[in-house]
């Protein structure tokens, strides 16, 4: 199959994917589709990207095809897209099912995937269902793949890549909270990034241990850590993040 990738759909989205790509040093052609044409032609100027005539064009000149679009435009496109058993559609659609996707796409081979927006920098999570090589090479270069069995499993990756981005309101908040007591803006900001990088990559490392392991193994009794956590856990600070959680879970099952 040729590596020549085609994107439907070039939104944020195809932008994190094209520049992960890129700074990962794949330099394979990348066709992408006209409509946004915005969008489409700054990948064609900062990335070598080509834009073709029509969604048809990507998929006559493209057997890897990565569907970046919003869930309400999906039918519409692939519905007037003609897809061979050649194709491997790669769909980025969130909260649309596997079976779904493979009904419109006719005898194209499917799989899901939902990568976020630090793939750009070749970071976080990158959910795969089911597993394919093809998928699996071109999907490693964004961050750490994951491969999931069922797509429960794959709703549940879902759900963490909501929880990715309400990260970085926590991170503010907590950036905040420093600069109003006295350091810069950029003092705060490295500050808050570089204590939490930190955290995660001893988590990382440390693969004998749980993560509660971990915490308790530094808040230890007496410690100002501890009091700090003693003071979040009987705020109960943590299971809003697990109720947030469940109702993103909630949300996404309802849809597939």
């Amino acid at each position: 199959m040729s590596k020549t990738l085609g994107i439907l759909g070039v939104g944020h989205l195809a932008s994190y994917v094209v520049a992960g790509l890129r700074k990962a040093g794949d330099q394979r052609p990348i066709l992408l589709s006209p409509r946004n044409k915005k969008h489409a032609l700054t990948l064609k100027q900062e990335h070598g990207c080509d834009i073709a005539v029509d969604n048809q064009a990507v998929a006559d000149q493209c057997k890897i095809i990565l569907l970046s679009v919003r869930p309400a435009q999906v039918e519409e496109i692939l519905s007037n897209l003609k897809l061979t058993t050649d194709h491997l559609l790669v769909s980025c659609v969130a909260g649309m099912s596997l079976e779904h996707i493979q009904v419109l796409a006719g005898p194209a081979e499917v799989v899901l995937t939902l990568p976020l927006a630090c793939s750009e920098m070749g970071q976080g999570v990158v959910p795969l269902h089911p597993d394919n090589p093809i998928a699996r090479e071109l999907l490693s270069q964004l961050g750490k793949l994951i491969v999931f069995n069922d797509q429960s499993q794959f709703g549940l990756a879902s759900t963490a890549a909501c929880m990715n981005g309400w990260i970085y309101a926590f991170l503010d908040n907590l950036t905040d909270w420093f600069i109003a007591k006295g350091l810069s803006e950029a003092q705060a900001r490295e500050l808050v990034l570089h204590s939490v990088q930190g955290a995660t990559a001893l988590a990382a490392a440390k693969t004998d241990q749980s993560l509660r392991e971990i915490c308790d193994s530094i808040a230890t009794p007496g410690t100002y850590t501890r009091i700090g956590l003693d003071i979040l856990e009987a705020k109960e600070a943590f299971s809003q993040w697990g109720e947030a959680c469940e109702k993103m879970n909630e949300a996404f099952t309802k849809a597939v």
